[in-house]
């Protein structure tokens, strides 16, 4: 009779599971089927909020309204590293702001994340252009970063920032996405912090669709853009608990950026004269 008792536990046991597995299963599914409803809704008013238009964003600087800035996170030298939209590409009505903005830094080199040279120069105006003047590399990237190619333009476009001056200057089209990636992993590599590299890369979504800190829309970015594409480019599972500066050393070793140019980008980015 003992025996009997303990299989009918068994037996209530199994079967509770079992239904409750189902359950359990089709909550989560509901649970990732909104947040890929959000994240839909999300991505398609982003464009909706963005304008051409300089009267359209009153609150910015015209820098910002280029999304124009230095980078200033922890071990990164004053005034050797900037970002922003292209100076060149007229898509937004911000190329002749972003332009001035990089002669008045005294701009040495710039880092071309979205065009080839051919398209490059047929940009109407780019042989007027400050940008014309100067150091350029053009890498014409796409957004698949763990891709190969992205990997081997990328490590190519470090290389090229090891062996020339700065100030640099890195942009794509809108200096948001490729752009932010490409300095998360500077800034990873001098020492900055990931909540440094989360709020840096979230002010191109204040600039563009006015999207604050604290809010949902906010930490949806930071954890399905930055966040997520440094934990795969790196192999970790959490930025915020990883070593970044070793964890970006060994991302650029992997791609194919010599240990010595590492020294040379950490020399000419970093605090020393």
């Amino acid at each position: 009779m003992k025996i009997f008792r303990i299989s009918l536990l068994s037996l209530f046991i199994l079967i509770f599971c079992f239904s409750a597995a189902p359950a359990t299963e089709a909550k989560a599914k509901a649970h990732s089927s909104r947040s890929t409803s959000y994240g839909r809704e999300f991505y398609r008013g982003l464009a909706k909020r963005r304008s051409k238009d300089r009267a359209d964003y009153p609150h910015l600087t015209d820098e910002e309204f280029a999304n124009f800035r230095a980078v200033s996170t922890t071990g990164m030298g004053r005034g050797k590293l900037y970002r922003s939209s292209s100076p060149v590409h007229p898509w937004g009505n911000r190329d002749l702001i972003a332009d001035n903005a990089a002669r008045a830094a005294g701009i040495k080199t710039f880092i071309n994340l979205a065009d080839t040279e051919k398209k490059l120069r047929g940009y109407k105006g780019f042989q007027s252009s400050y940008y014309s003047t100067q150091n350029i590399i053009c890498l014409d990237l796409n957004w698949k970063y763990q891709s190969d190619v992205f990997r081997q333009r990328l490590a190519k476009g470090l290389r090229f920032m090891a062996h020339n001056q700065p100030p640099f200057l890195v942009h794509c089209s809108m200096g948001k996405d490729r752009a932010g990636f490409v300095c998360a992993i500077l800034e990873a590599l001098m020492g900055a912090s990931a909540e440094e590299i989360t709020a840096d890369y979230l002010v191109s979504f204040y600039n563009y669709f006015g999207i604050r800190p604290h809010t949902r829309e906010y930490d949806f970015v930071a954890h399905n853009e930055i966040r997520s594409s440094l934990a795969a480019a790196f192999a970790v599972k959490d930025i915020s608990k990883a070593d970044l500066a070793a964890a970006a050393e060994r991302y650029l070793l992997r791609i194919g950026v010599p240990a010595t140019d590492i020294v040379a980008l950490r020399r000419k980015l970093g605090t020393e004269p």
